[in-house]
């Protein structure tokens, strides 16, 4: 009887153990499971953040791309100042001629001063795409023109009374007079011949790129930057 007892005993410990075991491998399941369910998530979520970020870094550089771009294409824009075909540039100053003789009867000396108009033009009919361009980097416009060319000159009124001086044996009536009238005649040629003085060259070339930059703004938007040089001019670094 005993001996039945052991084995009943034995028995039930065996079954004890057994649904112990079985117990421990299910929680241990379970736990894999949710680690491997978290490790999905996290690689998914990861994906997820890779593929928005991709998105947001490619709107961002279209945006830039877009900021950078002209507001008008530049063969639009040369075509559009090279129809205004001439600029103009005028500059105030004066000329003084004096006509004369020496002789032994006394030296006589004319002079006439005349207010003069000069006229400089740029001619922009002939621009080409070439001379055109757009710095992504700036963000600039950049229109090469010919530099200003004498168009006109313009002898204004005669408005200081001519200068005479003659010799003791000269009379003012007739030697003075011829001189004047000589004075006069030659006017429109030392005119023609004179040359500007440097800051008179520097202001026409200052008024002349103020004048093709504002037409530029007028067709590219008053806010856009642009940067007029003249094609004899080497380019600087930055495309300028």
């Amino acid at each position: 009887m005993d001996d039945g007892r052991d084995r009943e005993r034995a028995g039930h410990e065996r079954s004890r153990e057994g649904t112990h075991g079985s117990g421990g491998w299910g929680l241990m399941g379970v736990f894999a499971a949710l680690v491997g369910a978290l490790v999905v998530f996290g690689l998914l979520a990861g994906w997820m953040w890779v593929q928005q970020r991709e998105s947001v870094e490619s709107a961002l550089a279209a945006a830039r791309l877009n900021e950078l771009a002209p507001s008008k294409p530049i063969a639009e824009v040369t075509a559009a100042v090279a129809a205004m075909k001439l600029v103009t540039v005028e500059i105030d100053t004066k000329v003084r001629v004096q006509r004369g003789e020496a002789s032994w009867r006394g030296d006589v000396v004319a002079t006439v001063e005349y207010p003069v108009r000069l006229s400089y033009g740029v001619d922009l009919s002939k621009l080409s795409v070439a001379d055109g361009a757009f710095s992504p980097l700036s963000g600039m416009y950049i229109i090469r023109v010919p530099r200003p060319m004498r168009i006109a000159t313009e002898i204004q009124s005669e408005r200081v009374p001519p200068e005479v001086k003659t010799g003791w044996l000269r009379l003012r009536s007739m030697a003075g007079e011829y001189y004047v009238s000589q004075a006069r005649k030659d006017a429109p040629r030392v005119a023609s011949d004179l040359e500007l003085m440097p800051q008179d060259a520097l202001e026409v070339e200052r008024r002349t790129i103020e004048q093709v930059e504002q037409l530029v703004k007028r067709i590219v938007g008053e806010g856009a930057k642009v940067h007029v040089r003249f094609m004899d001019e080497v380019a600087v670094a930055g495309g300028a």
